[in-house]
């Protein structure tokens, strides 16, 4: 049963940006408190498997990558059993003598699904990894339609500490942005003006209609044109903000990712067809980077108040409405599952002040 504060199982997390996932290599990961040894064949093949052996729980991430029978195995650094990359099934133990009966194939360091496209790794986390048969129960996440190059362009990182529900509510509130944020480049908290917001529901979240940018996000103002904005949350914890005018695209992708206990990972990447940014991206990326730092800086103290008093959580009008909209889906999804889940959050025109 998944308490109100776990993360989702049974969902697609984003893992990793491909490129940091080098063929032949292997990282030791975490994923919802899971180890995960993350890694590449040579041949290109991404996968992550269950990060302790079957045998005797070493760590598969400390050994090396072997062939087997034609398959590309993980091989344990303590005994040398062999788990194949793709389903975790053993398919060889090494010290077992040709007169035992014992087959290798009842040995399994389990598999998670991997889906790897437009330079972005997620790994699909089941609820019972022991158990599951190795089919996802939803698809894995796509990029909107007209999203152009091939992988992201910037990729930025962060961490936070604190309940995974508090920072995942960080990346759809609306309120906190000209505070946390107080760059040249965004919002001045005195200059916040009144907006106006159009959701729809989407299949796992929910979607602010395409608009044009507030003038006080001075951000925007770089694409130039009659741009508009279109920003969507998807769980377990995906924003992507679609950036558009009459002749560029700019997608920023944001994915939180639980990994160990009271931590997580904030990455965050954009895809472009605009020169301009290709030209400033050396400056851009250490500014985006303090933006980003700035979230996981606030959970952190966010965090050391939570440890302290276990404080009940409020919720004050429009502007925590999407956090509130949050904990329904999540709720959702939760009891349902992916087959039976009813998106709960029904069209809505909100309002507040930035």
């Amino acid at each position: 049963m998944i308490s109100s504060t776990a993360p989702l199982k049974n969902i697609w997390y984003f893992a990793a940006p491909s490129r940091e996932v080098k063929k032949g290599k292997m990282s030791r990961q975490f994923l919802l408190g899971r180890p995960v040894v993350l890694g590449r064949t040579e041949e290109g093949q991404a996968f992550a498997l269950h990060d302790v052996c079957a045998h005797r729980a070493a760590p598969l991430s400390a050994g090396r990558q072997v062939t087997e029978g034609g398959r590309s195995c993980v091989e344990c650094p303590y005994h040398g059993w062999r788990f194949d990359v793709s389903t975790g099934k053993c398919l060889k133990i090494p010290a077992l003598s040709e007169k035992e009966e014992i087959k290798a194939g009842g040995f399994r360091s389990p598999a998670y699904p991997v889906h790897e496209d437009r330079g972005l790794i997620w790994v699909y986390v089941p609820e019972d990894l022991k158990r599951f048969d190795g089919t996802p129960t939803m698809p894995p996440p796509a990029l909107p339609e007209g999203v152009p190059g091939a992988v992201p362009k910037m990729v930025v990182k962060a961490h936070a500490e604190g309940p995974y529900d508090e920072a995942v509510i960080g990346l759809v509130d609306p309120a906190h942005t000209p505070y946390v944020h107080q760059q040249w480049f965004w919002r001045n908290p005195a200059e916040a003006q009144e907006k106006t917001k159009d959701y729809v529901p989407t299949d796992y979240g929910f979607k602010m209609k395409a608009h044009k940018p507030a003038s006080n996000g001075r951000a925007y103002k770089l694409i130039g044109g009659a741009a508009t904005t279109e920003i969507e949350f998807r769980l377990p914890a995906i924003r992507l903000e679609l950036i558009c005018n009459e002749k560029y695209t700019i997608l920023g992708l944001t994915a939180i990712t639980p990994t160990e206990d009271q931590k997580a990972d904030i990455t965050q990447m954009f895809f472009w067809d605009m020169p301009l940014l290709s030209a400033i991206k050396p400056f851009a990326y250490p500014l985006a980077k303090t933006f980003l730092g700035q979230d996981g800086n606030i959970l952190r103290l966010q965090n050391e108040n939570i440890v302290l008093e276990n404080p009940t959580m409020m919720y004050a009008g429009d502007p925590d409405r999407l956090a509130q909209w949050y904990v329904k889906l999540k709720r959702a999804f939760a009891e349902g599952g992916a087959e039976g889940f009813k998106n709960p959050i029904d069209p809505a025109v909100l309002h507040w002040r930035t």
